[in-house]
């Protein structure tokens, strides 16, 4: 695979990555997929951006170039899976979903050539328990974000990147919903032209039986977890979950994302305790499962009480903050006083309550 950077002259931010004659829009944020947990967990500014439990499970376990590539390969229509050039396949550091958002919504864009055109993958996972007839609108909002980068660090651009939007949907209740966009319009055929219209290809996990989730390894991990995340069946299935990181070749990776994994569960999982886990984990890794479990719970404790102690400083920053505020009302307050202002002018101004400028009545005379 040959990478030749090619910078335009009318921008130092621009540049053009070329891939076995497959020409990408360079995006200053794009990185080849790495199968290196170690720098996803601990180096990547991605992860390190991430506060949602869901969001992390998903962005390391599908930063990883066979799970994303199976991904692809596995659940696309075959129309367009069997004409991606894998070789290519390139994720984008940058998400699109807004931080209010986070809580309901992970994104990955990821880049790759379809019969040498460069095309761009747009995965979105709702962590909603049930469908959202808004999905569709949701996804356009981020594509459209998509193309502004794009032209951003691509000013000469004339063309946009054709985006292809992936919806995972790991609900309680089936998805019911339209997968058209034109599907939120209620208009006459005549005013059809009129409105955006796109198709997103929707997988529904949850409503899948077992044994038709297929691919790579870490794929059928993370699907089945987020399968039953929200159900209780979630206890009964573990074994056999945790049972799948034994097919990995690679012992150490796959302890690194057992460890992913458990942390994942102890926060997510409502069903579950860490005795349920460590239980189950020494039952599949028999002696090691124990340890790594006792080490992710010592880990769990000494996050929480660091996360106390910023809560703590936070309060303290707010409450000097508001003693600071009430101190300037009242300076302002005897200032008025002074000038003889009354006292019910004073208290709309300052927001102090009549009583307190009472106080300061005796105080200023």
């Amino acid at each position: 695979m040959k990478i030749q950077p090619q910078r335009h002259k009318s921008t130092k931010d621009s540049f053009t990555i070329i891939i076995d004659n497959c020409s990408f829009p360079g995006y200053n944020s794009s990185m080849e997929i790495k199968n290196d947990i170690g720098s996803e967990i601990g180096e990547s500014d991605q992860v390190d951006r991430i506060v949602s439990p869901h969001d992390k499970l998903v962005k390391i376990f599908l930063g990883e170039k066979e799970t994303a590539a199976s991904l692809f390969k596995d659940y696309l229509p075959a129309k367009i899976s069997k004409n991606l050039d894998f070789d290519t396949l390139r994720i984008s550091k940058d998400t699109f979903v807004d931080k209010k958002m986070a809580d309901y919504y992970s994104d990955i864009l990821y880049e790759i050539c379809l019969l040498k055109l460069p095309i761009l993958i747009y995965l979105l996972l709702e962590h909603k328990s049930d469908e959202d007839h808004l999905s569709g609108f949701q996804l356009l909002t981020y594509i459209v974000g998509v193309w502004k980068l794009h032209l951003k660090q691509n000013p000469n651009a004339k063309t946009l990147p054709v985006i292809i939007p992936i919806l995972i949907y790991h609900g309680s209740k089936k998805w019911s919903l339209d997968t058209n966009l034109n599907s939120l319009f209620n208009v006459p055929d005549y005013l059809k032209d009129y409105i955006p219209a796109f198709n997103f290809h929707l997988q529904d996990i949850s409503h899948i039986p077992d044994e038709e989730i297929k691919g790579a390894v870490l794929l059928r991990i993370l699907f089945k977890t987020l399968k039953y995340i929200f159900k209780p069946e979630l206890r009964y299935k573990l074994p056999e979950i945790f049972e799948l990181f034994l097919e990995l070749k690679d012992k150490k990776k796959g302890t690194e994302y057992l460890e992913v994994l458990l942390r994942y569960l102890t926060r997510s999982a409502k069903t579950l305790t860490i005795d349920d886990l460590k239980e189950t984990v020494t039952q599949v890794f028999e002696k090691e499962g124990g340890d790594l479990m006792a080490t992710i719970a010592d880990k769990l404790k000494e996050e929480g009480r660091q996360e106390g102690r910023q809560e703590g400083r936070q309060e303290g920053r707010q409450e000097g903050r508001q003693e600071g505020m009430e101190n300037k009302a009242k300076e302002t307050a005897a200032r008025m006083l002074v000038d003889g202002l009354p006292i019910e002018t004073i208290s709309k101004y300052t927001g102090l309550p009549a009583r307190e400028i009472d106080k300061l009545t005796a105080v200023t005379h």
